[in-house]
């Protein structure tokens, strides 16, 4: 029944709906995860004192519960594979892009899982001195830097999808 219900692109609604998902999950996600590596950036550099009061408050305000928004980064390819199941003209599972496109999920959903989660869990419970923190700090924000390059490479295999 969803692939008798065509839309104004020649696509089946059902793989309209399920890329639209995929785009939406994933630039939410990263988008997270940019925006928690920025703050991450703002706290390893965060010392005592009057002049670093104020970005020390706005990074215990940022950190100060988590946030579900990244974990869209773990959704996303589902999405995608899904979309990929009712494509119009067969599936694509065995080309290069859609392969890809699975190994850098995994590698984003480590650095998401093994670094940037916990980096955040150990800032949020620093308090109010972010001194300790400062090497969690600097592998958020080097991770971010990761989880971004990965979705710049994503978006790129998605759009031209080589061979």
């Amino acid at each position: 029944m969803l692939q008798s219900v065509v839309v104004s692109s020649g696509h089946p609604a059902a793989y309209d709906v399920l890329v639209g998902l995929h785009v939406l999950c994933a630039v939410v996600g990263f988008g997270a995860v940019a925006v928690s590596g920025a703050y991450g950036a703002i706290a390893r550099n965060v010392e005592s004192g009057a002049s670093r009061r104020q970005s020390a408050e706005e990074v215990r305000r940022y950190f100060a519960s988590p946030s579900s928004l990244e974990n869209l980064i773990l959704i996303a390819p589902l999405f995608g594979m899904g979309a990929m199941a009712v494509r119009p003209g067969g599936s694509q599972f065995g080309h290069l892009w859609a392969v890809s496109g699975v190994v850098i999920w995994i590698a984003a959903g480590g650095l998401l899982t093994a670094v940037v989660r916990p980096a955040e869990r150990r800032i949020r419970s620093a308090g109010d001195d972010l001194t300790p923190v400062a090497n969690d700090a600097r592998r958020l924000m080097w991770a971010a830097a990761g989880s971004d390059v990965l979705f710049v490479v994503a978006l790129f295999l998605m759009v031209t999808q080589p061979g």
